[in-house]
């Protein structure tokens, strides 16, 4: 074989080689014909119903198509997709009880961003026509509201200030860039992706700011008694954090191995070309920020208002849902935590930044 044709078919290795490492939205645009048809037509017979979908999807909405594989991924899972997101699968779950002399109830609509997914059950947020603190069309939500399908060169494919979501006819605005971070597998029902105090996403900067392009009002006035802090140094709280173990520990822990991975922070000194996201124990520095996601999930949770837990409840064993609720399985009630475990006497999560229990009475 001439020298030339060495060459060539070394060089066409390299490529086909990196080519496929690719995962399938890395490389940009992606595989096309994963999520749409043509002509709607494949081996003589029909891909979607008779009238199609929109924008040639093989699913009736964006959501449907993303989870065609992205629920095999752990992101509408039953409740075990133990990710930093959350699962999908808490929108269509409500839970009731009666406490106090009334009925309460945890309804799947206030568990999560409400992508709109027939195919999955979940609809349209019925409570809330827009998103709060801002104009956001809840009949607009999808997973392609945050996420880029087509690719891009930001953390999970976050839209940016450079072109925002697909949205009625346009574009919606987004104001702030994608936040910086580092994460650990897609896959987050087995321990690829799976969130632990130690494996989890490393968080650096801009997270508050990202959530604010949706929500501004939430972000409008951080000086005053309106709306919790965020993007401001954590100060003293920081050794607040450090040291908290559990409401029966306040002051033993070390902040080499402080971190709570359902009470992240942003670590904005962190090289994130250097850190291991799988490996990651560290907490916070004086100048390090709490953040949206410090108390909230991105995609779903069983709590209301997406909350990484139970903000309704003064222990943390008390949570909804409880195997006596309306409407919760046991297999519910496994997953809401994840598989972080607590002291009995746990009290509610924001005293790992607050240490608010100390004094208080035990369980």
């Amino acid at each position: 074989m001439s020298s030339a044709k060495t060459l060539f078919a070394a060089l066409f290795s390299v490529i086909l080689a990196s080519s496929s490492a690719f995962a399938f939205h890395d490389a940009g645009v992606a595989d096309c014909a994963g999520c749409h048809t043509m002509h709607n037509s494949q081996d003589g017979a029909l891909v979607t119903d008779a009238g199609g979908y929109p924008h040639l999807l093989k699913a009736a909405s964006a959501t449907d198509a993303c989870l065609i594989c992205h629920a095999g991924y752990g992101q509408f899972a039953g409740g075990e997709g133990h990710g930093p997101g959350g699962d999908f699968y808490w929108l269509t779950k409500t839970y009731s009880w009666s406490a106090h002399g009334h009925v309460t109830e945890s309804t799947g609509d206030s568990h999560g961003h409400n992508v709109v997914s027939p195919a999955n059950g979940i609809q349209a947020d019925g409570v809330l026509l827009n998103a709060p603190g801002g104009t956001f069309d809840s009949d607009e939500m999808k997973c392609t509201a945050c996420h880029d399908p087509h690719g891009n060169q930001n953390f999970r494919l976050l839209y940016g200030s450079d072109f925002g979501p697909e949205y009625q006819g346009g574009r919606f605005p987004f104001s702030a860039d994608a936040p910086l971070a580092l994460g650990n597998s897609r896959r987050t029902i087995n321990e690829d992706g799976n969130e632990t105090d130690s494996h989890h996403t490393v968080y650096k900067s801009g997270m508050s700011m990202w959530c604010s392009n949706c929500h501004p009002n939430f972000h409008s006035d951080n000086t005053l008694d309106f709306v919790h802090r965020t993007d401001e140094d954590m100060n003293g709280l920081a050794a607040v954090y450090n040291a908290y173990v559990s409401s029966d520990d306040l002051t033993s822990g070390s902040q080499a191995t402080a971190y709570w991975g359902l009470v992240p922070f942003e670590d904005v000194d962190v090289d994130l070309s250097l850190v291991d996201p799988a490996n990651y124990t560290q907490g916070p520095a004086s100048n390090d920020r709490v953040m949206c996601l410090s108390c909230h999930r991105s995609h779903a949770s069983a709590f209301p208002d997406i909350g990484r837990w139970d903000f309704g409840e003064t222990f943390v064993v008390d949570s909804h849902p409880q195997l006596t609720d309306m409407g919760a399985t046991a297999a519910d009630v496994d997953n809401k935590y994840y598989d972080y475990t607590f002291v009995q006497n746990q009290r509610s999560l924001c005293n790992k930044c607050h240490a608010k229990d100390a004094g208080d009475a035990g369980y």
